[in-house]
């Protein structure tokens, strides 16, 4: 999920932000620029929210109650998902490759479809479902790993994968939560601007304020992981300090030069 975050921060929500704070016109400079932006975001997007969704439904097998539900629970089946989830998304993307050709009239931040079926899956397909039925039931299996994350105290279990499995079903089910808070409201006002054929000035400057003040918005589901859980798990706040304050300090140290006059005053000592 990472992986997907960063290469969609990189590839393609960079260069939509370049594009709405200056009047940079990408198509001139690189070729195929919407085919390629839309295919990285498809990938990515999709890929992000997915992987998101199948751990917290792999965290709802590990607390399940039932024995046969939690063999399901499995690394090998992890990479396995891994592997097909991304070719999936990858021949959805291969659509975007081939229909978004062109930036929108309206806003050349985003690319547009020339094709008006093509553009009406985009706008109700995949904006206002596909992108925001995943959440959905990432949510409901977040709400169902609290549900078991509750009654772990009253299983045989070791204290501390009891803590661990408390810890990391509030981590995923507020970050979804994050995810669904900046992602839907860029969802519908991208939507909606995609379908628009007002060509009023101020209305399209309306528009495009507010898709702009969501997308800002959105860009936080990029990086929102490693905040989520520095303000959610104590024990990650712990694990954090220690790689990114001790090591460096104990580094530091072992790599300190003595004088050599201290030193053997501190011998005679």
């Amino acid at each position: 999920m990472s992986i997907f975050n960063f290469i969609r921060l990189i590839f393609s929500t960079s260069f939509v932000v370049i594009s709405m704070a200056f009047p940079v016109d990408w198509t001139s400079a690189i070729v195929y620029y919407c085919q390629i932006r839309s295919f990285v975001a498809g990938i990515c997007i999709m890929g992000a929210v997915t992987m998101l969704c199948l751990a917290i439904i792999d965290q709802y097998l590990a607390t399940c109650s039932r024995p046969q539900w939690q063999q399901w629970s499995t690394i090998r089946l992890a990479h396995r998902l891994t592997i097909i989830v991304s070719i999936l998304w990858i021949a959805h993307a291969i659509l975007y490759l081939i229909n978004f050709s062109q930036l929108s009239p309206i806003n050349t931040a985003i690319c547009t479809s020339p094709d008006p079926i093509f553009l009406q899956y985009h706008v109700y397909g995949y904006f206002l479902t596909l992108s925001n039925l995943i959440p959905f039931v990432a949510i409901i299996f977040g709400i169902l790993s609290y549900r078991n994350a509750r009654t772990l105290t009253t299983r045989i279990n070791p204290l501390v994968r009891r803590e661990l499995d408390k810890q990391l079903t509030i981590m995923v089910l507020v970050e979804i939560c994050v995810y669904v808070c900046t992602y839907f409201p860029y969802s519908i006002t991208s939507g909606f601007l995609s379908l628009n054929t007002n060509r009023d000035p101020v209305v399209l400057a309306q528009m495009n304020l507010i898709n702009a003040v969501t997308l800002t918005v959105n860009i936080l589901t990029n990086g929102n992981s490693f905040y989520t859980y520095i303000c959610v798990s104590k024990r990650f706040r712990r694990q954090a300090k220690y790689v990114l304050i001790d090591i460096h300090r104990n580094f530091c140290r072992e790599n300190q030069i003595i004088p050599e006059i201290q030193a053997e005053t501190n011998n005679e000592y």
